[in-house]
């Protein structure tokens, strides 16, 4: 061998030893790729869609704005791409690089979600516990009151969530209170949520995108209530081409209209519903000649979805909703008097009018950004205010003989509660093993409790004789709060079983020169078997600094939100959550879920004490003490096919505890809306394309409430003997059970102008008279042949919500 060839042979050898080298660090390089998943009719976002490569076995899922990304070993995969009720789609890309790939996918064939196997936030495949994804499908499909859908009413059928009274919308859960829910409205919370005293909620169902509740091991990024959390994310308008709907109920009549500005760039989602008084207004005032009554809702609802790039979305939305009544009535009179030998003419009139109007008013701005093809960013910008106005007055004027007096008296009350927020949340995702959340949220409260005056002014004559103006509450009273916090969290997995989220959100609450802060931690953990079997396990804190003052059962326009105080303190709970879920049986999911929650500083108002449209030292009339809820829960699902619906039941407690005898002399008592068992069923049946029926049946043992035992005699200071109600305990009586069935049928025909559905529906089908409200009232005794013996106090209840057939009318065009 020459020189020559052994210099090539050397340089070979070489290059063959760097390449052996190299090729295990090239092998490994990572790419990533990432973009957005949407519906391909539409263009709107969708959320929790699945990417998963499965020769590897790993995925990712797209967030509340339609973003995914996924880190991987360059080289050729076959993506598959996928989400309920739509085809899965499948891309063969060779990935050297960084990619961007956006993927429209088409509606058709029910998947089942057990078929997509990524990172999810809600439901079996999470790992938080207590997480349930709604799609909007699943609540315009329910069968509820007059035939309106109702997002609040679909959450109450779902284990270990129960209404307030019977038929209401409120929600209470895991032994907690109304206002112990954080319910937020595409990320902005919301005040005021039910129209009607608590019969509908303000959620128009045609512009929600997506509902998802939290009640157990809450995410890190939540926080600001004890016991859950309710997400909202509404539509975002059609990028291709306009649609609309337009609903006529018994209630009330809907619109929603959506379709792009700038197709694939800019659209509009617009949504309006109104009760038919709001129309009817004139009827009415011819109806009625000396008197006028009305009481109608409405909510508006607006979104513009801005795609400036791959990298810059901006979302831009408002929500305004409003109850209104008004009453007034008119009195005349004319003719004369004698008195003695004169005699007078006289003409009298009278005006009384009362008008009452309460609602939300949100706005938000929005920016995602793509830092990179691991970094996404959200950035929101809010605004919300609630208000209640009530203006009662009288106008009496009388001319006697001539000589004309005029007597006015006007009473003016508001109060609400106004919030400006900034909130910056970042999903960092360094590989396909880890989701790092990190964020933080700054709002600025303004409370006004209420604000009351009077004006009385009398003319005689021409002459003023009085004019007065009353201030019962301090005009520039209100109360101000600083709320700052700070979170993050990991969803990492630990070998190919094992998921866990630890995370810590801390939180600053700043009000009358004090500040509160709560360090926050939260964990979950879950381990899959592979066979479709998984085990959880969980723990949260949270912190509550806001209340709700109400002595009522029912959502009234009264009620008043205060800020925690110097001497009132946040209320903060511990909730412990282990879990067993199964979604091996292609189509149906099992859960079983079981809870313990130890809340510390929750209010009770003192015994005898009523909080009424005031908030006048309302600290005063409170007590803290401790409260406990405990439970398990049971769900079955079926998610595809003809016929799908769950079955729910729960078994709970929930008590409080005064430990310094301030209430109940200190001992345990069962808390108001402790329930010991509640079962609920839904069915949702398709025939054909045309034809669907729908039910749902639920049951619940009744609530609590207090009511005297007996009555005895007392004597008072001043030495007098009367009679009293004695009370052994508070809620020392059970209210009976309530169960009702709710039955649905539609009807789709496909018409040259669009699709038209009728609905026809049953509340309360076989009219069990259910209480909605109880009291107590003395009644009459006999004996047993009939003869009067006495009286007695007697328990009363009063059903407004028995058998109530509906019917509604649908074009989709």
């Amino acid at each position: 061998m020459n020189a020559a060839e052994l210099i090539w042979e050397k340089a070979r050898a070489v290059f063959l030893l760097a390449l052996l080298i190299t090729s295990p660090a090239l092998a490994q390089r990572k790419v990533t790729i990432s973009g957005h998943i949407t519906d391909n009719a539409s263009g709107e976002t969708l959320i929790g869609a699945g990417i998963l490569e499965r020769e590897s076995g790993v995925g990712a899922v797209t967030n509340n704005f339609g973003y995914y990304t996924l880190t991987l070993p360059a080289g050729e995969y076959d993506f598959h791409y996928s989400y309920v009720g739509y085809s899965e789609s499948v891309l063969h890309i060779n990935m050297h690089q960084d990619t961007v790939v956006n993927v429209a996918l088409m509606a058709g064939e029910t998947l089942s979600s057990s078929h997509i196997v990524a990172r999810k936030d809600a439901g079996i495949q999470s790992t938080y516990l207590g997480a349930i994804d709604i799609p909007a499908a699943q609540i315009k499909n329910t069968p509820v009151l007059f035939g309106e859908a109702d997002v609040l009413k679909v959450l109450q059928m779902m284990p270990g969530v129960q209404g307030g009274n019977e038929g209401f919308s409120g929600i209470y859960v895991r032994g907690g209170g109304p206002d112990e829910n954080l319910i937020m409205l595409d990320g902005v919370p919301i005040y005021n949520v039910d129209h009607m005293l608590g019969i509908f909620s303000v959620f128009q169902p045609e512009a929600v995108k997506k509902v998802t509740l939290y009640k157990g091991s809450f995410p890190a990024r939540y926080g600001g209530r004890v016991s859950s959390i309710v997400d909202i994310r509404t539509n975002d308008g059609n990028m291709k081409e306009n649609h609309g709907t337009v609903s006529i109920g018994l209630i009330s009549d809907k619109l929603h209209l959506e379709g792009p500005i700038i197709k694939d760039k800019l659209a509009y989602s617009v949504s309006a519903r109104g009760m038919h008084t709001l129309l009817y207004a004139p009827v009415i005032k011819l109806a009625l000649n000396d008197a006028y009554g009305n009481y109608y809702f409405y909510d508006l609802n607006g979104k513009l979805t801005w795609r400036l790039s791959d990298r810059d979305r901006f979302y831009f939305g408002a929500y305004h909703g409003r109850d209104h009544f008004v009453y007034w009535e008119d009195d005349e009179s004319e003719g004369t008097s004698t008195i003695g030998k004169e005699t007078s003419h006289y003409k009298y009139k009278d005006r009384t009018d009362v008008g009452v109007f309460w609602g939300n008013t949100v706005g938000s701005a929005r920016w995602n950004h793509v830092f990179n093809s691991k970094l996404f960013a959200n950035t929101t910008v809010s605004y919300n205010r609630y208000r209640m106005v009530m203006n009662a007055g009288s106008a009496e004027t009388e001319i006697v003989d001539g000589v004309k007096s005029t007597n006015r008296y006007h009473l003016n009350y508001h109060s609400g509660i106004r919030d400006f927020g900034i909130r910056t949340d970042m999903d960092y995702t360094p590989s396909p093993r880890h989701l790092v959340k990190f964020g933080s949220e700054y709002i600025w409260h303004t409370f006004i409790p209420e604000r009351m005056s009077a004006v009385d002014k009398e003319v005689t004559g021409g002459e003023v004789q009085v004019d007065t103006t009353f201030h019962f509450a301090d005009p520039k009273k209100r109360y101000g709060g600083h709320e700052l916090s700070f979170y993050a969290e990991d969803d990492f997995n630990i070998g190919e079983h094992i998921t866990v989220n630890p995370g810590v959100h801390l939180s600053m609450f700043n009000t009358e020169g004090r500040t509160y802060w709560s360090l926050q931690p939260r964990v979950s953990a879950k381990y899959s078997t592979g066979s479709g079997l998984s085990f959880k396990a969980g723990y949260a804190r949270m912190a509550q600094y806001v209340h709700l003052l109400s002595s009522a059962q029912i959502s009234l326009p009264v009620d008043l939100w205060v800020p925690i105080t110097k001497d009132i303190r946040p209320v903060t709970s511990d909730q412990y959550s282990i879990g067993t879920y199964y979604d091996g049986v292609k189509g149906w999911e099992f859960s079983v879920e079981g809870y313990l929650k130890n809340m510390r500083n929750i209010l009770e108002y003192k015994d005898g004490t009523l909080m009424l449209g005031t908030s006048d030292g309302w600290e005063n009339r409170v007590e803290m003490g401790e409260g406990t809820a405990k439970g398990i829960e049971f769900l079955i699902q079926k998610t595809a096919g003809n016929t799908t619906g769950w079955l729910a039941y729960t078994l709970a407690k929930s008590d409080r505890i005064f430990p310094d005898g301030s209430i109940n002399n200190g001992e345990r008592f069962p808390y108001k809306y402790d329930r010991r068992h509640s079962i609920d069923l839904s069915l949702d049946h398709r025939f054909n394309e045309k034809w669907g029926i729908d039910a749902t049946w639920s049951f619940a043992t009744g609530g609590t409430t207090t009511v005297p035992v007996r009555q005895v005699a007392v004597m008072t200071p001043y030495g007098y003997i009367t009679d009293a109600q004695y009370v052994d305990h508070r809620n020392n009586f059970r209210i009976p059970p309530s169960h009702r069935l709710n039955i649905g049928c539609s009807l789709h025909n496909e018409r040259r102008w669009g699709e038209s559905v009728w609905n026809f529906s049953v509340y309360n089908a076989y009219n069990r008279m259910n209480p909605n409200f109880v009291f107590t009232d003395y009644g009459p005794d006999y004996d047993k042949n009939g003869n009067y013996i006495g009286t007695s106090l007697k328990m009363k209840k009063i059903t407004i919500l028995p058998l109530l057939p509906s019917v509604s009318w649908t074009l989709n065009f």
